[in-house]
């Protein structure tokens, strides 16, 4: 819908190497892709009806608790106007046909903002030909039976050990621990004929975020000006014709004389000028390394990026691959 917040329903990559399947089960592959298969269209609203949704969430972080509220008016598919709140940020987004009004700088959206806007949208996932299914185990999630499927993702030599847990009576993702990160689901209700979470919890190294929502179908009457930009919103229009940055310069971290390997993920927003601006990091192997990715991404310049022959900012992740650190 837009560059950088309200994205596509989230995909998982589980990549490993395509000799990850010698070996395996089957049967037990077979069953493992079935459930999945099964988990993704019962998570997944089959028709559009207008709807409002609130979600208050939490950050826990070693910089401490900061509270969040995300709102979302929905008449249409392209008519909507989404609000968040989180701590000194505030960011306001009207959409109304081919109109796009904010108030609020996109490129300054904290992560957590962000992840909102990825867990926003029903957990998807998965497997291809490349990863390693062990085995599928009875256990118990969230005090409800469900089956947690275990498997490998390789990706050259480096192996991590996942897993996929579905409740046994609605089918749905429970609990995903994939690419080093945790994500738990519970409390579900129907809407619309697809089961959706009342409550969410991520963690990812010394993050936690806990979500709580609430979706409601809306029948009107509509407030005629709810979707009228503020005096104060910065107004665009859908491209009908755009061409993505490429990449021109783009440092890599020099390789060291160790043994070990890590990666930094980033986040930016490049101008209209090809630059990069609001570098963040997302995640992060070695916090060591930080300072320095920060450093080689700043450096990075791009062609600009092109909306009906216009120069616009897009957002940007990035992960640094940093070899024998």
């Amino acid at each position: 819908m837009w560059f950088g917040l309200r994205l596509l329903p989230c995909a998982v990559a589980l990549l490993a190497l395509s000799c990850g399947l010698v070996g395996q089960d089957v049967e037990v592959r077979q069953r493992a892709v079935h459930l999945l298969e099964h988990a993704d269209n019962i998570s997944m609203v089959k028709e559009f009806g207008s709807y409002e949704q609130t979600i208050r969430f939490r950050s826990f972080s070693a910089a401490g608790v900061k509270e969040g509220l995300f709102t979302s008016v929905v008449r249409a598919p392209r008519s909507y106007r989404d609000e968040y709140q989180f701590g000194d940020f505030h960011l306001l987004v009207v959409v109304n046909g081919t109109m796009i009004a904010d108030v609020g700088d996109r490129a300054r959206a904290p992560f957590a903002v962000r992840e909102i806007t990825r867990l926003n949208h029903p957990y998807q996932a998965r497997f291809d030909q490349t990863d390693v299914i062990r085995s599928i185990q009875e256990s118990t999630v969230n005090a409800r039976p469900s089956k947690c499927i275990e498997f490998d993702t390789i990706a050259g030599e480096k192996t991590e050990a996942n897993e996929i847990c579905i409740d046994n009576q609605y089918g749905t993702v429970v609990r995903a621990h994939v690419n080093g990160e945790t994500i738990s689901f519970s409390d579900f209700f129907p809407y619309r004929a697809a089961y959706v979470p009342a409550h969410i919890t991520y963690e990812e190294n010394d993050l936690r975020m806990e979500l709580e929502q609430t979706k409601e179908e809306t029948a009107g009457p509509f407030d005629p000006d709810f979707l009228t930009p503020p005096p104060n919103a910065s107004v665009g229009h859908v491209c009908t014709a755009y061409r993505r940055p490429y990449g021109q310069f783009m440092p890599q971290p020099k390789p060291g004389n160790g043994n070990q390997q890590a990666d930094v993920m980033l986040h930016g927003t490049i101008r209209q000028d090809g630059g990069i601006r609001e570098v963040g990091i997302d995640r992060s192997e070695r916090t060591d390394l930080n300072d320095e990715a920060m450093r080689i991404l700043n450096t990075w310049r791009f062609s600009a990026p092109l909306c009906d022959g216009k120069p616009i900012e897009v957002s940007t992740d990035v992960t640094l691959h940093f070899q024998g650190r």
